[in-house]
């Protein structure tokens, strides 16, 4: 069975995202065996079908894909809260939560003035 056109990801990224999930549990703290699978599950299929969207946000190729993919894996399950967040906000207030993404990305790359004094 061929994993990438069965289910439309790269095995390379599955494997990195399961390693950077597995990983990432050495940080976790008071984790239950079920919450634990649920970190690794969930960090593996971020980085399967998140990947692709990081890399080309990144504009990223080759083997940078498999460095992305793990790292997705080890920031899986708080990429998932982050947009649970926003699907509530969403939820409650869709106009502007709207406006608030699609406004983010430049809002975040302005650069902002300084507030430090100068001393000459």
């Amino acid at each position: 069975m061929d994993i990438e056109q069965h289910f439309g990801v790269k095995l390379s990224a599955v494997v990195a995202g399961l390693v950077g999930a597995v990983v990432s549990l050495g940080y976790m703290r008071e984790l239950t065996p079920g919450r634990a699978f649920l970190y690794i599950l969930t960090g593996t299929a971020c980085a399967a079908y998140g990947t692709p969207l990081v890399v080309k946000w990144l504009a990223v190729s080759g083997a940078t894909e498999n460095g992305v993919a793990f790292l997705t894996g080890v920031v899986g399950m708080n990429i998932l809260a982050g947009v649970f967040k926003v699907s509530e906000r969403f939820k409650r207030e869709p106009v502007k939560t709207f406006h608030a993404l699609k406004n983010a990305p430049l809002d975040a790359l302005k650069e902002k003035p300084s507030t430090e004094s100068k001393d000459v």
